[in-house]
This record gives structure tokens, C-alpha cells and sequence, in this order.
């Protein structure tokens, strides 16, 4: 797998994360009833930043010159959908920081309400909390479809599909949201308090987690259908069978097994699983069957999205050499 693949996986699956993440927190703040409901969810704030912040520093490492590159990125905006995910994905980040310092730093139970004025300052605010987060949420959703339209070029056929914007939704919702399921279900097993903003939680982190699997199984079959379908023009089919092929036989083919067994199979035994213990209240097992299932769907994107950039076989690779043609009859 090149470096080039690896920089692209980190960048897609965390960024989208990080929208997925912040959209959890925004449901969670309209779930909390009172202040200790909000004390127990304020520890998922930590999760949407940190997770963009290793999202750039995965696309940077693939640049030779990381601060030109976040310096030019968005001088064509008119004409550069690459641009118009960059300016997404920056305002994105403003807003998300934002939120979570509204988190972190409330006068009353936040993490880091000790830290000098600044909490003061936002407890007079607190009160837009609600509607910064909201706005996060639909400039996340926005960067979703920006950044899938930005790998979704005709040069790129296996790409430039509409399963792409599908599987980008998918990984931001079904990550995202698990991944902040997952840092509650943590801080409940070590504090063994906050039972019932918890069970509230992880009964919607079941729900969209259970949507987004059967979504997911729906855009994988989907997908495979395309590929083995016609094109526009030969060439193109003729990139989209090699994607295909390089995907179920190629050095491709353990990693997409993987996929569906890890990202799908188990993600969906999890998830149905974690209907019986919320039932029963039993909110140590609960909470331990949502890390696992955080950590099965993390796989799971992770290696589709591997398999997503890596089997991809541009136009390039099967266009005739023009060029070369023209020289060998000596024009």
C-alpha cells in the first residue's frame, strides 16, 4: 500500500469522524435533562477535535511542502473542488473548536473550568451553545458532500460514483458517533456513574449504528453492481472491471473479506447485541459491548476505505498511450 493511500485513508476516515463525533455531541447536549446529565456527556467533547487534528496531520505528511499547500489550497475556489473541501473542512474545524471549548470550559463542569477567566466568559454564553452546534453539524454535513464530490472525477471512474458520497455518510455517522459512545462507555466503567444519560445514548448510538450497517451493506452490494456494470465510455468500464477485479481477486481480496466480516458482520452482531443489556439495565456490559463495537466499526472503515482508494485504477492506467503511438509512425 503506497503512502500516498495511507494519507488519504487517515485524512477521509478521521475527518469524517470528527463530523460524525460532533454531531453525537450535539444530540447528546439536546438529551441531557439537567447539569449532571451534561457533566456525564461533556467528556465526549474531547473526542470530534483531536480526531480532525490527526485527520490534517495525516493528508499534510503526504505534501513535500505541508504549509505551502495550506497556504494554496484555497486560492481556486471558482474551479477546485479539492479547495472548496479545504475551506469546508476549515470552517468545520473553527466551529467544532468553538463548541467543544463551550464544553470544556463551562463554569460548572467542565474539564477545564479552573482554567483562568476564560470559563466566566463562557457561562455568559452558554446559552448559543446549542446553535453553534447545530451550525457545526450542518458545515460538517456540507464538507461531507464538498469532500466526496473533490474525489469524484471523471478520471477516476471507480470513484466518481454515487456510492462515494453514501460511504463518506456511512463512515462519519457510524464512526462518529460509536466513537463518542465509546469514551462515555469508558468513563462510566472507571466512575460507575451517569447510568441513565448512558442508557439514553447508547440507545441511539444503536439506532444509527443499525441504519448505517444495513446503508452500508446496501452501498457495498450496490457498489460491486456499478463496477461490473457499463460506463460512459470503454475505457472506463474497462477501469472499473480492473477495480473490480484487483477488489475480490487481486491484493486486495483479504482486506475486502476483512472488511465485510469486521466492519459489517461483527458491527452488526455488536450492535444488535447491545439491545439485550439495555434492556436487562445492565450498563457494565452495555458499555463494554459499545467500546467493542467502536472498535470493530474503526476496523471496518479503516479497511473499506483501504480497499476504496487502493483497488481504485485511474483512466490513466488504461488509455493508450497516445504519445507513443504517434512517435512509432513517425509523426
Amino acid at each position: 500500500m503506497s503512502s500516498a493511500v495511507t494519507s488519504y485513508v487517515v485524512f477521509t476516515v478521521f475527518s469524517q469522524m470528527s463530523v460524525g463525533a460532533l454531531i453525537a455531541m450535539v444530540i447528546a447536549d439536546f438529551l441531557a435533562k439537567g447539569k449532571e446529565d451534561a457533566k456525564f456527556f461533556e467528556t465526549g467533547a474531547w473526542v470530534s477535535v483531536p480526531v480532525a487534528v490527526i485527520a490534517l496531520i495525516g493528508i499534510l505528511t503526504h505534501e513535500a511542502r505541508p504549509m505551502l499547500a495550506m497556504m494554496t489550497m484555497n486560492t481556486n475556489l471558482a474551479t477546485s473542488w479539492l479547495s472548496r473541501e479545504v475551506l469546508a473542512l476549515t470552517i468545520f474545524v473553527i466551529l467544532a473548536v468553538i463548541y467543544t471549548i463551550m464544553w470544556l470550559l463551562e463554569p460548572e463542569y467542565g474539564s477545564l473550568k479552573k482554567f483562568p477567566a476564560i470559563p466566566s466568559i463562557v457561562g455568559k454564553l452558554i446559552a448559543l451553545r446549542k446553535p453553534v452546534g447545530v451550525l457545526a453539524a450542518v458545515i460538517g454535513v456540507v464538507f461531507l458532500g464538498v469532500s466526496a464530490k473533490a474525489y469524484m472525477m471523471y478520471t477516476l471512474p471507480s470513484l466518481n460514483l454515487p456510492t462515494t458520497p453514501l460511504f463518506f455518510v456511512v463512515t462519519a455517522l457510524l464512526a462518529g458517533v460509536t466513537a463518542v459512545a465509546a469514551v462515555l462507555s469508558l468513563k462510566y466503567l472507571i466512575k460507575k456513574e451517569g447510568d441513565e444519560p448512558l442508557a439514553r445514548m447508547l440507545w441511539i448510538t444503536m439506532g444509527i449504528a443499525f441504519v448505517m450497517v444495513i446503508v452500508l451493506i446496501a452501498g457495498l452490494l450496490a457498489n460491486n453492481s456499478i463496477l461490473a456494470g457499463p460506463a460512459p465510455t470503454r475505457y472506463a468500464e474497462v477501469a472499473l472491471e480492473e477495480t473490480l477485479t484487483r477488489m475480490v481477486e487481486g491484493e486486495y481480496a483479504a482486506l475486502y473479506l476483512a472488511r465485510w466480516v469486521i466492519g459489517v458482520g461483527l458491527a452488526l452482531i455488536f450492535t444488535v447485541a447491545l439491545a439485550l443489556p439495555l434492556k436487562k439495565t445492565s450498563m457494565a456490559t452495555a458499555a463494554a459491548l459499545a467500546i467493542l463495537l467502536f472498535i470493530v466499526v474503526l476496523s471496518g472503515e479503516i479497511l473499506g476505505r483501504t480497499v476504496f482508494f487502493g483497488t481504485n485504477v485511474p483512466l490513466g492506467e488504461v488509455l493508450p498511450n497516445i504519445e507513443a503511438f504517434y512517435t512509432g509512425i513517425g509523426l
